[in-house]
């Protein structure tokens, strides 16, 4: 907006011309000359009634947390017995971790030969020849899936658990089992090295232990038996076909594949850890991964200092907004 103009009166006559003293009187007729009429309220140094300051004063931001010092230390120790109460109430959790690498990819080099020979067989009889190696994710996969953890998490008694306590309401098995899967287990896959490592997080550093060692465990039957399972029922397939025909070449190439599933119960029946190898098995952790109580304490400090500042200004543009209405009462 334009600022106010001031009055301006121009002297005409010679008679209103003032004597400027150190100048000549000639110089005065013949020059015109201006006096700035002085208005009330319009001082020299006047920059007009819509001139805001964006500065800040850091020494008043300053004196009115002095002033309320009290206040930001109350929330500051408040918060800082909150923090630690929180820190050290907190159950601890400890993390198991085993490192495993996967034990069937040597399986699938011995059987490549004869997925080229018979492979159109081979799926006609449902005959796996290009070995469970390169499927790892799917081994994965079943640890994860409820087929496999209902079973265990019912065999292991881990279901009462997760009761959320006395009075309320029973978690289903699907309920206990999102749990279990989303906040307990934890598997990564290294694609480079091939090494995968399974982590179990719970209260107790033993339990999570026992169960991580275990979970694999009970992977490698699970896996053992399908296999053995699949085998058998291709091998009573072919000898089905076998008594079919009569063509020698064809009994020649069922005999093949009645042999490498023979083979595969043999190596399943001998080879305890069938999918799945442990290279470190779990042990019981002596250092929890959380709650991380200086962290959290350093956490409630800072928040409790940020929280104090903002209760001080709070405070403090109440009172300046009550006396301000108090002055307008007044006057």
């Amino acid at each position: 907006m334009d600022k106010p103009d001031l009055k301006i009166h121009k002297l005409s006559s010679k008679a209103e011309h003032p004597a400027i003293p150190g100048l000549p009187d000639g110089q005065t007729e013949d020059q015109p000359s201006v006096r700035y009429v002085v208005v009330p309220g319009y001082g020299p140094d006047y920059a007009g009634p819509y001139t805001e300051d964006d500065s800040i004063d850091l020494l008043a931001l300053w004196r009115v947390v002095a002033q309320y010092k009290r206040v930001l230390l109350s929330v500051f120790l408040l918060g800082i017995l909150l923090a630690i109460g929180f820190a050290f109430l907190s159950t601890p959790v400890y993390r198991a971790e085993l490192v495993m690498v996967s034990s069937i990819e040597e399986e699938s080099g011995g059987l490549s030969s004869l997925a080229g020979q018979f492979g159109g067989l081979a799926s006609l009889a449902g005959v796996n020849l290009g070995g469970a190696g390169n499927d790892v994710d799917r081994v994965l996969a079943t640890l994860k899936s409820r087929v496999f953890l209902v079973p265990f998490l019912q065999q292991e008694k881990i279901m009462p658990l997760f009761a959320r306590g006395p009075g309320s309401e029973t978690l289903s098995v699907l309920d206990v089992y999102k749990t279990f899967t989303e906040d307990v287990l934890d598997i990564r896959k290294d694609n480079k090295t091939g090494l995968m490592t399974l982590g179990v997080e719970w209260h107790d550093p033993a339990l999570a232990a026992h169960w991580a060692n275990t979970l694999v465990a009970r992977l490698n039957e699970h896996q053992r038996q399908a296999a053995i399972k699949e085998a058998q029922q291709s091998i009573d397939y072919l000898n089905q076909q076998l008594s079919k025909t009569s063509v020698v070449d064809m009994q020649q190439a069922i005999y093949r594949l009645i042999e490498s599933q023979t083979r595969a119960i043999m190596l399943a029946n001998v080879k305890k850890e069938y999918v799945m190898q442990v290279i470190d098995p779990a042990l019981a952790p002596e250092k929890r991964v959380r709650p991380q109580r200086g962290l959290i304490v350093v956490l409630g400090a800072v928040l409790s200092i940020m929280a104090g500042i903002f209760i001080i200004f709070l405070l403090h543009g109440l009172k300046t907004f009550r006396q301000q209405l108090a002055q307008s009462d007044a006057a």
